[in-house]
């Protein structure tokens, strides 16, 4: 655990217990500078040297750093830092020699430097979650500039039938970042991305005319929500009864969304110029609102709800420093915007 902060003179004991010991053993074999996936440790620990005179007082209240690798390899999806990564062994213990990893009393920075993308289950699933850590001295999120923490799109509603079945709703996103260990510190840099994923838009509503034909025409369907990965564009919905005209009655799919943008809704159905059905409301994205599927003479189908760019556990605060970076929807600007619920 981290090293006392004040009292009795520090002996080589209480340093090796938390740092190891070092051949030869002297206070100059604790000099080190080391860098990490572009992450600079200049001493094994703040505040101690890594050149000129080194004492045994400079040893008060050090603590361990250890880095969690979340930046190694391809985009991964539904990850927990301390599950995923540090339960195997996916770590860079800072020092000169190799020592054993421990939890309590350590300094974890989770470095984040690649794409990490979420499900569509549910709005409190996150790309990337910390975990919850035993007693650390500190977890700090880096993001690096190459790093995208991205809940996925929802699908967009299926459109209505014509009468009997109204449009789908589109589905819902999901998040990006989850917290869940209290005192959490995210620093984010310029090129870094948390972005939430936008929900899918509903199906359009189904049109009808019978003053001289059961004439039936489908909704579109709903455009795909943005995020990684992205929503599905919904089906247009097919008349199952009626007089119909060819294959004009059918509505059209719904546009998919990319990683950034939400899709189009498709257009309704013509029946005949006499009945037809609406179009699926937009996917969402930080631009534009997920839409609902307009109601006709059946009921549209309601947009979905949007994740979060950074969702938190219940009882559990963090903190922000920053030197630019992007966190959509622009709507949050600071940790007191983040929603409640992780998963």
């Amino acid at each position: 655990m981290t090293i006392k902060s004040s009292g009795t003179q520090l002996g080589f004991g209480e340093i090796e217990t938390e740092f190891g010991a070092q051949s030869p053993r002297s206070l100059g074999s604790y000099r080190h500078t080391q860098t990490v996936n572009g992450l600079t440790f200049n001493g094994i620990d703040t505040g101690i040297p890594t050149s000129g005179e080194i004492k045994f007082s400079d040893f008060y209240s050090k603590s361990l750093n250890i880095v969690v690798d979340c930046y190694s390899g391809s985009d991964e999806f539904r990850i927990s830092a301390k599950n995923n990564k540090w339960n195997n062994n996916q770590i860079v213990i800072i020092n000169p020699s190799t020592v054993s990893k421990k939890e309590t009393g350590t300094k974890i920075t989770i470095r984040v430097n690649k794409k990490f993308g979420s499900d569509q289950s549910s709005v409190n699933n996150c790309a990337l979650k910390t975990g919850t850590w035993n007693n650390p001295a500190s977890v700090i999120v880096d993001l690096g500039s190459s790093a995208k923490i991205l809940g996925s799109g929802g699908n967009g509603g299926r459109g209505a039938d014509g009468i009997t079945n109204p449009g789908e709703d589109g589905g819902d996103g999901s998040s990006g970042l989850g917290i869940e260990h209290q005192g959490t510190i995210v620093n984010y840099r310029s090129g870094s991305v948390i972005r939430a994923g936008f929900a899918g838009g509903g199906g359009g509503g189904g049109g009808r005319e019978t003053s001289k034909n059961d004439r039936r025409a489908g909704g579109g369907g709903g455009g795909g929500g943005a995020g990684f990965p992205f929503g599905t564009g919904g089906q247009g919905g097919v008349p199952q009864a009626g007089t119909r005209q060819a294959n004009e009655d059918i509505g059209s799919p719904g546009g998919d969304g990319t990683e950034t943008t939400g899709g189009n809704g498709g257009g309704g159905g013509d029946n005949d110029d006499q009945a037809g059905g609406q179009t699926g409301g937009v996917g969402g994205d930080n631009e534009q609102t997920p839409g609902n599927g307009p109601d006709d003479d059946s009921q549209g189908g309601d947009a979905g709800t949007n994740g979060a760019a950074i969702r938190e556990s219940s009882g559990v605060s963090f903190t922000f420093n920053t030197t630019g970076g992007t966190i959509q929807p622009s709507s949050f600007t600071n940790a007191a915007n983040a929603q409640q619920g992780v998963a």
